[in-house]
């Protein structure tokens, strides 16, 4: 049986190792690149590349010749875009752009996804589920870079038939998730009070929003299934479809300390979270073009994410 290549770009992160398994179970030779110099997924290929770099990104397209990329490599924190909106704009844009390019060059026509954000909606004053046709309106730079991507990649779609896919990816969490988001950053805390390697504080900025969360495991079947039944040019919202106030995902992570626990909130906090009150997507158009829909609850997605944080801390 012949393996089909498919390159994930930002392997390390997040969706990385978990899209890498799943596409490993369904037929595909997995090829990861990023910008560190180890893997953090096992049995795969690994290239070590800065996709900024457009001649090595090049080079690395006509050795691997890829038949699907899954670009998901960038910059992903709002508060680290805030931060560094310079360098996080190069990655993201001109990175993208890199990437573009070699695949526009190759001898076959590979398919791409390219990962955007619900952060492209961002603007106030919304509250009902938000379509793929919905106003956008990012008011942040992390969404304004991925928008930037998105009018791009559709660029590139026109003028040179480039066959590139899109999502707006609502939250997603699980195991293996950076404390600079919030799912992680709660489950993290209360896992350290439970060890007893911290006080038992919870500091928090805004509990009051209403999200879209979907678990990591379910994201990465979408998006196989996107380049697999999508249409090029397409953008899909990846969500749950339904909204889950961060007070309940507060609450169902204290309850894991069997002693009391303060919340403070925290003004630095509040900055760095800042969203909308209300974020929530409609996956109608992913379901009916591809029969994807989320099967994992939110509690076993917190049970998971809380219980990989106590382990990782029992064990450092």
């Amino acid at each position: 049986m012949a393996f089909k290549p498919a390159l994930i770009t930002g392997i390390n992160g997040l969706v990385g190792p978990y899209l890498a398994r799943h596409l490993s179970s369904h037929g595909r030779e997995v090829i990861g690149i990023d910008i560190h110099e180890k893997c953090m997924t096992e049995g795969i290929r690994y290239l070590q590349a800065d996709i900024c770099d457009s001649n090595g990104i090049k080079n690395i397209f006509n050795t691997v010749k890829p038949r699907e990329i899954y670009h998901l490599a960038g910059i992903s924190s709002p508060q680290e875009f805030n931060h560094k909106p310079y360098g996080s704009f190069q990655i993201n844009l001109m990175g993208t752009i890199s990437l573009f390019e070699a695949m526009k060059d190759l001898d076959h026509s590979p398919i791409m996804l390219a990962v955007g954000s619900a952060k492209q909606y961002q603007s106030s004053g919304y509250s009902g589920k938000l379509l793929e046709t919905s106003d956008l309106a990012p008011n942040g730079y992390y969404g304004v870079s991925k928008n930037a991507v998105e009018m791009i990649a559709k660029f590139y779609v026109s003028q040179y038939n480039l066959d590139i896919r899109l999502t707006r990816s609502f939250n997603h969490t699980g195991p293996g998730q950076s404390t600079q988001f919030v799912c992680s950053d709660w489950a993290h805390q209360i896992a350290s009070i439970v060890s007893q390697k911290a006080s038992p504080v919870l500091s928090v900025g805004n509990i009051n929003a209403v999200m879209d969360f979907s678990d990591v495991r379910d994201i990465v079947e979408a998006y196989r299934l996107i380049v697999e039944r999508g249409k090029k040019g397409e953008v899909y919202n990846v969500c749950s479809g339904k909204g889950t106030p961060l007070k309940y995902i507060l609450d169902s992570l204290t309850t894991k300390s069997l002693s009391a626990i303060s919340v403070s909130v925290q003004k630095d906090k509040v900055n760095d979270f800042a969203s909308n009150n209300q974020l929530i997507g409609d996956n109608s158009k992913i379901f009916r073009e591809t029969g994807w829909h989320p099967k994992i609850p939110i509690e076993k997605t917190l049970d998971d994410l809380y219980t990989w944080w106590l382990e990782k801390l029992n064990n450092s």
